[in-house]
């Protein structure tokens, strides 16, 4: 199936499939609430921390706030250790 085939239920479908699989290799990543997910994604990236709340339409401190959060469920202390430890996704 081709994405130009793909209806919203399929990407449903395939996301939650995504996700069980990211799951199995980090199962500390359960318990992220669905927006420090979303700020999770993108510190995977090359954004900066205001590039992303300008993305998520959120402050600057929210994204701040979500960060501190992420780094404490997950056991590190910086943005660092995330691309280290997360490379794989």
């Amino acid at each position: 199936m081709n994405s130009n085939e793909m209806n919203y239920f399929d990407y449903l479908k395939l996301a939650k499939q995504k996700y069980k699989i990211i799951l199995e290799k980090h199962p500390e990543i359960e318990g992220l609430s669905p927006r420090e997910l979303e700020v999770f994604e993108y510190l995977l990236s090359d954004k900066s921390l205001q590039q992303i709340a300008d993305e998520l339409f959120i402050t600057y401190s929210s994204v701040h706030f979500h960060c501190k959060n992420i780094y404490r469920k997950l056991g590190i202390s910086n943005r660092k250790q995330i691309l280290i430890k997360y490379k794989d996704l």
